[in-house]
């Protein structure tokens, strides 16, 4: 599984939903210098800030 897929799938346990993954795996985010977390995530270091994120959505820290 490549990091794109890690994330998509991250995605949709943290939201319950592929739908709202999608969403906001698709949308800029400042976090990621404008990029979106799916852009971000092409490389091990942006699926480790991405993934990140993602904990702290979980953990109810939203951004």
């Amino acid at each position: 599984m490549n990091f794109i897929e890690q994330i998509q799938l991250h995605a949709e346990q943290v939201f319950g939903d592929k739908a709202k993954a999608e969403n906001w795996l698709n949308q800029p985010k400042s976090e990621f210098g404008g990029f979106t977390p799916l852009e971000h995530a092409h490389s091990e270091a942006g699926y480790l800030v991405a993934k990140e994120a993602l904990e702290r959505i979980r953990h109810g820290y939203a951004f």
